[in-house]
């Protein structure tokens, strides 16, 4: 299949009329990769503006034989796609010619790395390992918004990673053309001789046909990516040694607190050969200048929060030991949230209490330095970072000093490519030291894809020694089989003993648990009435280690695209009695009713200027309760410039079950409404005001009261303990105002005013709880922030 794939390229290609403007013939060699042409960077002016009106465009070689992978049709696109490319020593040139009627064109303007709009854009996917092991991958919306990140095997596509690269559009009388220049400084690449080869992955998203094309055309449900991308040969490309200085300056006001802070600092990068970096930052202001989205969680499982800040996104995917790390529910030994996050639970005697604002706020660091590479077939990495003292003020004014913590993550990483087929084996340590106690922590990850890419493995084993606790293992198997292209079956495996605890620096929802997962993905495309579909059966199985069963469920999800673009998503499934024994926060185990559960969407076609979507999720809940949630919204686009989200959601529950204290459960019926609320306009692709405004609020009345029972079993039932009823309410508002001038490429200026509130106890009405969250903020803080890049 992939030799019919080189060969439709290279059939598309010679079939094209021999004009100047189609450009030069491919030259391939003798194992079937492309030979792009090398010009010399003196001899090259190129303005990186999308004209394409430079003599050397007119010199490149032309790829069209795209196809279409979204639906997974393999079809012929409805336009024409020349991709050119050519190169220097300093980086790779790209572009993309689309032909496209006018009227058709769909341009939207957002800030960088926002891909969840549908939109027109072009993208490419570079393997510059060149033998399937780690890349990047950089796209352009017409407009000249960017978005990138890196890709590890077979298809773990991230964005974390912003490169100084250029690239601009311009529409034309045929359509609409891209132009890219992504210096080779900006990406890791092994050390070679004086020819290389990289693999190359090009597409196009129409919006208005909501159709993906790509060349070589590999869609998402193939077993194989990464290790089937077009080869591409280069001479003589060995960068020469690069870096990058970030000085920064910030000043905070902050209205709560009445004072006025001021910071200065840098960041630096350097790269003194293709295949060797080092990053430090020197005393950083990580100060929010993007809110959190604002989440209600009174389970005992903690809230898994995204990295967002540069410094730890940048270098971090060899970091990643496995594909879990980036599930929804992720299993990883480095979460960088936790470096520089809220401080430890102090321990104190006496009656003493701090203000929410206090407990919550982050923790400054002195600095951090990584350092990433790679030798051979060994990569490498290397993350140090040491926080400040932390000073927090007690409601009655006292001050309480806790010593910072110091971090500390190395990773090894071997891999092997045979006959096409992918091995590796790594280590992953941490360490989180601090006067209290230390944590250390050990993994060995493993890494298997057949040749024919039919079956790929993953895995990694877990050691945990943490002062207090002792020593605790785990570990995971996750295994992938795709038959054929459209179906795939998945088994995933774990184990974490009750002893296991990574979460000083790594993320782990639960431990003591055994967890298998089986799935089955079948995808599509039939035509007609429905476009394409993607059924997801599902069934998981878990018990922790005194037998019982924790988690169980049967059932799947559905989701269709229609012939006019709208979209349905839908989800049934059963959940058998089970036991719950993380709620009751450390005082038993009860047991949990069966329940149903049934979600359905429908989205209109979102490339109008126009779309709405409705939702509802119905689920049982607690003891003989449900949990019934209606969601709608819009986004409205009238013009490019502008972007207006809107969205509201409504919960009522019965028989929603939370603990108080000791072993008392109490169950409430409640009401949840959170509305949503995103305005961006945008002067430039690089100038945006944005307005984000998020509220959650909960009114709960208490029903019945439990006992957690000694032994693991039903609840019992029982009177009120005591004449304080249990009834509350629950307000957190978060308002930003921000506007983001991108100076040039990782250079920004922000000005950022952020609100953030919480209700009164005593509020009954939704209005009143926003009302108080408003007037009475916990947090009110301007921030004007400026940062720009300096290097070579």
């Amino acid at each position: 299949m992939k030799r019919l794939f080189l060969w439709s390229a290279i059939a598309g290609a010679l079939s094209l009329p021999a004009a100047a403007d189609d450009g030069l013939e491919l030259r391939l060699n003798d194992g079937g990769a492309l030979v792009l042409p090398r010009f010399d960077q003196r001899e090259v002016d190129i303005s990186v503006d999308g004209r394409l009106d430079e003599p050397q465009w007119a010199q490149a070689p032309v790829v069209e034989a795209f196809r279409v992978i979204e639906p997974e049709s393999l079809q012929e696109p409805a336009y024409r796609t020349r991709l050119r490319m050519f190169y220097t020593d300093r980086g790779l040139y790209v572009s993309f010619d689309n032909e496209q009627p006018s009227d058709t064109i769909i341009q939207r303007l957002s800030q960088r790395d926002d891909g969840g709009l549908n939109r027109d854009s072009v993208s490419f996917t570079l393997d510059t390992s060149g033998t399937g092991r780690y890349g990047y991958w950089m796209n352009l919306a017409l407009g000249n918004n960017q978005i990138d990140g890196t890709i590890l095997p077979e298809r773990q596509y991230s964005r974390d990673w912003d490169g100084a690269w250029y690239g601009g559009t311009t529409r034309h009388e045929r359509g609409w053309s891209a132009e890219f220049f992504v210096p080779w400084s900006q990406m890791a690449m092994p050390q070679e001789g004086e020819r290389r080869t990289i693999g190359m992955y090009a597409s196009r998203k129409v919006a208005h046909l909501d159709q993906r094309w790509a060349w070589p055309p590999l869609p998402r449900s193939r077993a194989r990516f990464m290790s089937d991308l077009q080869p591409l040969v280069l001479e003589a490309v060995n960068p020469k040694q690069q870096w990058s200085l970030f000085p920064f300056t910030s000043m905070t006001l902050d209205r709560v607190a009445e004072d006025a802070r001021y910071k200065a600092g840098f960041d630096v990068f350097w790269r003194p050969s293709s295949n060797f970096q080092v990053t430090a930052t020197v005393n950083p202001d990580f100060g929010n200048v993007e809110s959190d989205d604002v989440i209600v969680n009174l389970s005992a499982l903690e809230t898994f929060y995204p990295e967002k800040r540069l410094f730890f996104l940048e270098g971090q995917e060899v970091f990643v030991a496995a594909p879990r790390a980036r599930w929804d529910d992720p299993v990883t030994l480095v979460n960088t949230r936790r470096i520089g996050g809220p401080a430890r639970p102090l321990a104190l005697e006496g009656d003493v209490s701090f203000p929410v604002q206090e407990l919550g706020q982050p923790s400054e660091l002195f600095g951090a330095v990584k350092a990433t590479g790679q030798t051979g077939t060994l990569r490498y990495g290397l993350l140090a970072a040491a926080e400040e003292d932390v000073k927090l003020y007690a409601t009655d004014g006292r001050r309480f000093v806790q010593d910072g913590r110091d971090f500390g993550v190395a990773r090894l990483l071997h891999e092997a490519n045979d006959g096409g087929a992918y091995r590796a084996f790594g280590w992953l340590g941490t360490v989180t030291a601090h006067a209290d106690g230390d944590a250390v922590v050990n993994g060995v990850d493993f890494h298997a894809l057949t040749a024919d890419g039919r079956w790929k493995y993953d895995g990694q084993l877990m050691a945990s020694d943490v002062d207090g606790v002792g020593r605790g293992y785990g570990g995971f198997v996750d295994v992938q089989h795709t038959p054929r292209s459209g179906l795939r079956y998945t088994a995933n495996l774990a184990h974490y003993d009750d002893g296991l605890q990574i979460n000083d620096l790594g993320y782990l929802a639960r431990n003591d648990a055994t967890d298998v997962r089986l799935g089955l993905d079948w995808v599509a495309s039939p035509g007609g009435l429905v476009r394409d579909f993607e059924i997801k059966p599902f069934l998981r199985y878990q018990r922790n280690g005194e037998g019982l069963m924790t988690r169980a469920g049967i059932g799947s999800r559905f989701e269709l695209t229609l012939d006019g673009l709208d979209r349905i998503e839908s989800r049934v499934a059963f959940y058998p009695a089970r036991y719950e024994d993380l709620n009751s926060f450390g005082n038993g185990t009860y047991r949990i009713e069966p329940r149903p559960a049934l979600s359905l969407l429908y989205r209109t076609d979102t490339s109008r200027p126009l779309s709405l979507f409705v939702e509802t999720d119905y689920q049982g809940d607690g003891i003989d309760g449900y949990h019934w949630r209606h969601r709608a919204g819009l986004d409205w686009r009238p013009v490019d410039r502008l972007n207006l989200h809107v969205e509201s959601a409504y919960a009522r529950r019965d028989g929603w079950l939370l603990h108080q204290e000791a072993r008392n459960m109490t169950a409430f019926g409640a009401e949840e409404w959170q509305p949503k609320v995103n305005l961006d306009f945008f002067l430039s692709a690089r100038q945006q005001f944005r307005l984000a405004f998020q509220w959650v609020g909960i009114k709960a009345a208490e029903q019945r009261f439990y006992q957690v029972p000694a032994d693991p079993g039903d609840l019992v039932e029982t009177a009120r303990p005591d004449d304080v009823p249990d009834d509350f309410t629950v307000s957190q508002l978060n308002v930003q105002m921000r506007y983001r001038w991108q100076i040039a490429p990782l250079s920004d200026l922000f000005l950022v005013y952020t609100r953030n509130g919480l209700g009164g106890a005593d509020d009954r009405s939704f209005g009143d709880l926003v009302s108080t969250a408003w007037q009475e903020p916990i947090g009110d803080q301007l921030v004007l922030k400026l940062r720009y890049r300096l290097g070579s």
